[in-house]
């Protein structure tokens, strides 16, 4: 990929050509790197390399030759081009050349469409007149029948032939006619020219390597999350978007994609010391509208009131320790070398694999039986998966159907990463109400309401699953409301929870229901809210 121009007014320095041969896209923004040969002469020798682009930071180019060079570079600069623009880079006007050739194979496309469209009007025409117009037999009318209809068949396919590829030339001109307007605006632009001052003992060839940051590039990161519960197992794939907005194709360049920016890379990041402290937790004093309320010691605070030493000193024991830092693991960045690849300028976007992962997961299916009667897949993943993926949108699937979108990492719980699957629709939930009876006596103060829930799970999975499965029981806020579970059905109870809980595992073709009972009692002259 050539990139110079040819100005008025630069006749006394030595002309430089480089090509770009890597590109290292960050998040928002691009490294490039590019090679060439500096054919240096005895002494001082100044080249130009007039194909700076335009939107470069003149603070981020550098230039270096290798250490087995005998001379030196003495010095280097960005400079203005003010000369006027005489001749165009050699890839830009082979570029305006391939651009002349597709309008006019279009053109002959389109020609070659009106051609058939004329004959398919033609032959439609006959075929409705269908030999009326001459003294001809029925046998000879449907030969000739036939033989219209074998060409309008000919006819039609071709043209839809024709007609797809109209369309993809017509979107390789844009696109091409986007890159060369681009290029074009860009070089008719300001624009600013390399210049170095090499110093060589005698003639000599050496290879020099510039690199810049400038023109527009980026990447974005995302995941397509395959989840296989008969194989006990989830597979994260990193696919990669990058976008060109350079206004130069990049064909046979070495890509690198960097989740860090070159700020990062360029400094090595600072030591944090790591502190463990015990915790001390605050006085139980405090001021309260120019007061001391009320404290477990009495004493102490009597003493701190009765001297400003005692009440100064007493305020900075109140206050809380202030919080140490801690020492966290992350990474700072990470770099895919993707080898190399083409990626063409404009307003598409290419798509790279990056690499796949695969974690052991526990698979469990939940059913809050309350709220639906309907089973959730989750996928329990250990603390460290969130360690391994910076975030980004992710596409769940499961089993080969995308299930959910979502934006990665999710959000622990306690010890397990517990990913969201979807609803399952191979099985089947049915809650119903067995009982709501209310029993009181003539001569009692107190309402007993009785209820009976029944579950009934089953499923249609050729291998066993495990479920968790979760019902609900009234809980009290008052003393004198008594909630009584007098048959939890073989389920785990969490009285403050009201949780109800049932852990087991389906085979295939068996069917699990269970009935839980429990009594709400109140006070007969008093109301009960949420029953």
């Amino acid at each position: 990929m050539r990139a110079w121009i040819t100005f008025v007014g630069m006749d006394t320095l030595l002309p430089l050509v480089l090509s770009l041969t890597q590109v290292t896209v960050y998040g928002q923004g691009g490294r490039y790197q590019y090679v060439g040969m500096l054919a240096a002469r005895k002494g001082i020798t100044t080249f130009i390399w007039e194909g700076l682009p335009p939107q470069t930071d003149p603070q981020s180019v550098r230039v270096s030759v290798p250490a087995s060079a005998r001379g030196y570079i003495v010095q280097t600069g960005v400079e203005p081009l003010t000369g006027r623009l005489v001749g165009l880079p050699p890839d830009l006007e082979a570029l305006k050349k391939q651009i002349d050739s597709v309008d006019g194979l279009l053109a002959r496309v389109r020609q070659r469409l009106t051609v058939l469209a004329l004959q398919e009007k033609t032959l439609n025409e006959n075929t409705r007149l269908g030999g009326e117009e001459g003294p001809t037999n029925a046998t000879e009318v449907e030969k000739y029948l036939a033989l219209i209809e074998r060409r309008l068949a000919g006819i039609l396919e071709e043209k839809a032939a024709l007609e797809k590829r109209q369309a993809q030339l017509n979107d390789t001109l844009a696109r091409q006619r986007q890159i060369y307007e681009n290029r074009l605006r860009g070089l008719q632009a300001k624009r600013a020219a390399l210049v170095i001052t090499y110093s060589a003992p005698q003639a000599e060839v050496v290879p020099v390597r510039v690199e810049l940051s400038g023109p527009p590039a980026g990447w974005r990161l995302s995941y397509r999350v395959r989840a296989l519960p008969a194989e006990g197992k989830v597979v994260f794939q990193r696919w990669a978007t990058v976008e060109n907005r350079s206004g130069e194709d990049w064909r046979d360049v070495h890509l690198i994609l960097s989740t860090g920016t070159p700020e990062k890379f360029e400094s090595l990041p600072p030591f944090l010391p790591w502190y463990v402290d015990i915790f001390t937790p605050p006085l139980p004093m405090m001021r309260l509208q120019g007061r001391y309320a009320e404290t477990a010691a009495p004493e102490a605070a009597y003493k701190a009131l009765s001297t400003d030493e005692g009440a100064e000193t007493s305020e900075e024991q109140a206050a809380p320790p202030s919080p140490l830092p801690v020492q966290a693991e992350q990474t700072l960045s990470r770099s895919y070398d993707l080898g190399r690849q083409q990626v063409l300028a404009g307003a598409r976007q290419a798509q790279f694999f990056l690499q796949s992962d695969t974690l052991t997961a526990a698979f469990r299916f939940f059913i809050n039986a309350a709220a639906e009667e309907a089973a959730y897949l989750r996928a329990g993943l250990p603390m460290g998966a969130l360690s391994l993926w910076e975030p980004a949108p992710a596409v769940i699937e499961v089993d080969g159907q995308e299930v959910a979108r979502l934006q990665w990492s999710p959000t622990p719980t306690e010890d397990t990463v517990w990913l969201d699957l979807g609803r399952s629709p191979r099985l089947f939930v049915k809650r119903t109400q067995l009982q709501d009876k209310k029993e009181t006596r003539l001569t009692g103060s107190t309402i007993q309401r009785h209820y009976a829930y029944n579950l009934r799970v089953s499923h249609t999975y050729t291998a066993p699953i495990q479920l968790i499965i979760w019902e609900r029981v009234p809980v009290s806020r008052h003393s004198d409301i008594k909630v009584e579970l007098t048959d939890p059905a073989g389920g785990v109870y969490d009285a403050e929870k009201g949780q109800l809980t049932w852990q087991l595992t389906l085979t295939p073709g068996e069917t699990w229901e269970r009935t839980f009972r429990f009594v709400v009692k109140y006070p007969r002259q008093k109301q009960v809210v949420g029953l």
